[in-house]
Formats: structure tokens, C-alpha cells, sequence
């Protein structure tokens, strides 16, 4: 089995809980990372300099980030380090609001590491949340054909954020903390998002769908989610946006990808 990495903030000992229970049902071995806070222990204000690792620039300014975005995608990129210095092929990275369907364990072998090889995937997403957004819902894909338990896996055309559960190759966090050794854009968006095009283009990343991993926001309220307050995008960020959807509808017109409905794995 491939190393199986839970990031969990140390005063979230419940979510912890929760996740012991979710990879113990399915007799898994893990490993919890410690998860960067944004909040100095025993306080209510920000942890000081933790954003010093977090970029700046034209970029940054088009995808902004909360204090808990950056905390988040810091958490993230320590772990790459340790995964790219490991001697495993490849890892599971799971967030610790994750629910698990029975099928998950299948995505955790080191099958999948052959599978994402095959295809030159560097990341491959294993996460659905059933938010309010159309993209996350009905992301736009490729579709590579069965990978086992009724599941599909689909090479990623829009973006398909979040950051829940996800299995990285030690090549690609390579890869990625070479290209990206200080993060300028939220976590989700420097893997998954199109419109970056920073690691989406550098790791063609796929999904699967049924997904066997759930972001149970409903269990577990979103711990960065009240940081977030609505803007209006740049005119770079709505330029971005343009270019993306007309590459992703002239995709679909040609059959190369479509819209895929998602469901978790675990729920019929």
C-alpha cells in the first residue's frame, strides 16, 4: 500500500478522531502530518510570519488568499517535501474532514502508481464536495475508461478544486517544489485550477469519478471558510476565465472531453 498522510491542525484532536475511525474501518495504515495554523497557539490573531513562505505578485493578486488559504497550501507543500524525499513511488494525501467509501483502499495500492504512469499523470484527485459550485459538481473531463469497482478515471480539462484527498507521485512533488518553491496561489488552484495553469499544465492531473473520497463539509465545518469574502475578479483573472472556457467548449465540440456528473463512491 502506498503511505496514506492526514493533515490535521494539533487543535483539532475530533477531526483527528473522526479520521482514525474512517481509515481504521478499513484496516489502512496512516500517518498524521502536523497541519500549518494560522492562529498562534491559545490565541485569536494570526501565528506571526508563517505567510513569509507564501508568494506575492500578478498572480497572487488574481487568485488572492486568506491567512487560512496560505496556512493550508504551506501544510500541503511541507508534506511534497516529505514525499518527494520518501522512498515510496507515490502517497495518498488526505485532509482530515474526509469521509471514505469501501472502495478507497483500492486507490491507496501501488496499482495506482502504474495507472497515473500510463497515462503521465502526476496528481490524480479522488475527492468530491458537493458544493454550490458547477465545477466541482460537473467538472469537465476526458474519459480513460473503468479503473475497477464501477469507478472511471478521466484526464481533468477545467478546473476541479479542493485538496481533500488526492494521490500525488514523488516525481511530481519533485516536480512541483522545483517549479513552485514558494506557493502564490491557494493550494487547489496551483494542482487543480486551469485558469493558474501552474501545476494543472505541469502535472495533468485526472479524476475519478465515482469519487472515494468525500469532503464531508457537512460533518465538519470549513475551518478557513469564513475568511473568505466575495470580490469581483480581475480583468486578468475574467481573461483567464475567457481563454479557459472557450479551450474547454471547443474540447467538448471536437468529443475530446464532456461534463461528468459527480457522486461519492460511498453513497448510492
Amino acid at each position: 500500500m502506498l503511505p496514506i498522510h492526514v493533515i490535521n491542525l494539533a487543535r483539532a484532536p475530533d477531526r483527528l478522531a473522526h479520521m482514525a475511525g474512517e481509515l481504521g474501518r478499513l484496516g489502512l495504515d496512516w500517518q498524521r502530518f502536523d497541519a500549518t495554523d494560522r492562529l498562534s497557539p491559545g490565541a485569536a490573531g494570526p501565528a506571526a510570519g508563517f505567510a513569509t513562505g507564501f508568494a506575492t505578485g500578478r498572480l497572487a493578486r488574481a487568485f488572492p488568499a486568506t491567512p487560512g488559504d496560505i496556512a493550508c497550501s504551506l501544510s500541503h507543500l511541507r508534506l511534497w517535501h516529505l514525499i518527494a524525499e520518501g522512498p515510496a513511488a507515490a502517497a495518498v494525501v488526505l485532509e482530515d474532514d474526509a469521509r471514505l467509501a469501501p472502495g478507497f483502499a483500492g486507490f491507496a495500492s501501488e496499482a495506482v502508481v502504474d495507472l497515473m504512469g500510463r497515462h503521465g499523470m502526476g496528481a490524480l484527485k479522488l475527492e468530491f464536495w458537493p458544493g454550490p459550485q458547477q465545477s466541482r459538481r460537473r467538472p469537465v473531463g476526458r474519459d480513460l475508461g473503468p479503473v475497477g469497482g464501477g469507478a472511471r478515471l478521466y484526464r481533468m480539462h477545467s478546473s476541479f478544486l479542493g485538496t481533500c484527498g488526492y494521490v500525488l507521485t514523488a516525481e511530481a512533488a519533485r516536480s512541483l517544489l522545483r517549479a513552485f518553491p514558494r506557493p502564490c496561489v491557494p493550494v487547489d488552484h496551483l494542482l487543480f485550477g486551469a485558469e493558474a495553469a501552474l501545476g494543472f499544465d505541469l502535472l495533468r492531473p485526472g479524476f475519478v469519478n465515482p469519487a472515494p473520497v468525500l469532503h464531508d463539509t457537512a460533518a465538519f465545518a470549513s475551518d478557513i471558510g469564513a475568511e473568505r469574502v466575495t470580490r469581483g475578479r480581475s480583468a486578468g483573472r475574467r481573461l483567464r476565465d475567457l481563454v479557459l472556457r472557450r479551450r474547454i467548449a471547443a474540447a467538448i465540440a471536437r468529443g475530446e472531453a464532456a461534463p461528468v456528473t459527480m457522486r461519492f463512491a460511498g453513497e448510492r
